[in-house]
């Protein structure tokens, strides 16, 4: 088999950096890496990162324990990013004239212009035709890249924290009635893979022991797998989540609290950008 880089996911929160490195072997994934460590709980701040010299020694730190080639995959904030959905037009349209439509869409639908935003989109055709976009501030986008670069990390993808549970669940092949449940320090974020038009999102705070909260969020939902990256109870009914457990090859020593690494391997798991 020819030589497979590593998959690197990068998950940075308020109060906590998670990583991890898979690789791809002949009977599946190998985990190859990870590594945690504390960070303020102001790294963040609505979305941005907050550079300072602390953090950039911590990420040169962990940079010098990876492979000089890798493929690595950042999480990007909810609290940064801009997403909606409409129709697809009724006409086949070509990649560049569909590109030209998402970006006239996006300066209609959201409230900055063309110049000042990083847009992705996607378009599906099952249920109905749609198109899915994904937009942030390129102001806030290129803070995160510079402050990475400084540290020697080139990102090869940047994927919403949201996507990256939802590759999480996805590999789990959840039920359509059940429900992922990550819980961070100041947010939480939910899939359900039941609900193509709604699969993923976050709520700022965090879940209690008996929510109803989370019951008027995910009203359908019947099986709740729960992890967090910080130390959460487990809620009433919800089962715990082990998401190394995916992976088909791992050597010891491994760490204490798997639930940490959820996004770390989402985003590891996430496939490039073709």
């Amino acid at each position: 088999m020819a030589f497979q880089k590593w998959q690197v996911g990068l998950d940075i929160q308020n109060g906590q950096l998670c990583a991890l490195g898979i690789q791809r072997r002949r009977n599946g994934w190998q985990l190859r890496h990870w590594w945690q460590h504390a960070l303020p709980h102001d790294t963040l701040s609505h979305g941005a990162l907050q550079c300072s010299p602390a953090l950039l020694a911590i990420l040169q730190r962990w940079r010098k324990q990876l492979p000089r080639t890798i493929s690595l995959r950042v999480g990007f904030p909810p609290q940064a990013v801009m997403q909606r959905s409409l129709p697809t037009p009724s006409l086949q349209l070509r990649e560049t004239e569909l590109g030209r439509y998402a970006t006239a869409a996006a300066e209609r639908l959201f409230p900055l212009t063309a110049s000042e935003l990083a847009l992705d989109y996607h378009a599906v055709v099952q249920p109905q035709p749609r198109l899915y976009l994904t937009a942030a501030r390129q102001s806030v986008l290129q803070q995160w890249l510079a402050i990475l670069a400084q540290a020697g990390l080139i990102p090869d993808v940047i994927e919403p924290t949201c996507g990256a549970l939802a590759l999480v669940g996805e590999t789990m092949r959840l039920s359509d009635k059940a429900a992922l449940i990550h819980q961070l320090s100041d947010h939480w974020l939910w899939y359900l893979p039941g609900e193509p038009e709604s699969a993923s999102g976050w709520v700022p705070g965090v879940l209690a022991t008996d929510s109803e909260q989370l019951r008027l969020q995910l009203p359908d939902a019947r099986d709740f797998w729960f992890s967090a990256n910080v130390s959460a109870e487990l809620l009433l009914g919800m089962r715990p989540l082990q998401p190394l457990s995916l992976l088909q090859s791992m050597q010891p020593p491994l760490p204490a609290h798997g639930g940490m690494f959820t996004l770390a391997l989402g985003l590891a798991l996430r496939p490039e950008d073709s």
